[in-house]
This record gives C-alpha cells, structure tokens and sequence, in this order.
C-alpha cells in the first residue's frame, strides 16, 4: 500500500496533534509555548514544513510496510510472506 498525504493534509494532522498537546497534555507553560513556537515555524509555506511533510510521508510509508504482510507466489509452492523470503 502506498499513502503519501500532500502539504495540506500533514498539515492538519500537524494541527490538531499539537493543539491537543498544548491544550490536553500536562506541559509547563514554558513546554507549552515550544511546542507552539515550533508549530510557527513549520506553518503553511514554510521550508520547515516541506522538510517535515517528506519526513512525515517516509515515516509513514515505512510504518505501513512493516505491519503489512505481503504474500508472493513461488514456484511450485503456496503463497509466503515477503518477510519470510528476505529473511
């Protein structure tokens, strides 16, 4: 499976997570005023958030393929996890 959110889209999850880790989480006031200065910087149209979008996709794509068990067919032989054949 292949999933790669656009600028926009990490950019509401970037959001929402960290409103809720100000508004919900049990930060000092000093905490809670990084977390948001850190949320500037990485605002629409910013450099910061095209770096984090291309980090937030590969993350993403890599935590999609390890808990995705792929099947390939083998010669003579049933369905085997792409896992057990690099192993």
């Amino acid at each position: 499976m292949n999933v790669v959110l656009n600028v926009e889209e990490v950019y509401a999850v970037l959001a929402r997570v960290t409103s809720i880790i100000v508004d919900e989480g049990s930060l000092s006031a000093s905490g809670q005023e990084r977390v948001r200065e850190w949320r500037e910087a990485h605002k629409l149209g910013t450099v910061g958030l095209d770096d984090f979008v291309e980090h937030f996709n590969e993350r993403l794509g890599n935590d999609i393929d390890e808990r995705t068990t792929r099947m390939l067919r083998q010669r003579g032989k049933r369905h085997v996890s792409a896992a057990k054949v690099r192993a």
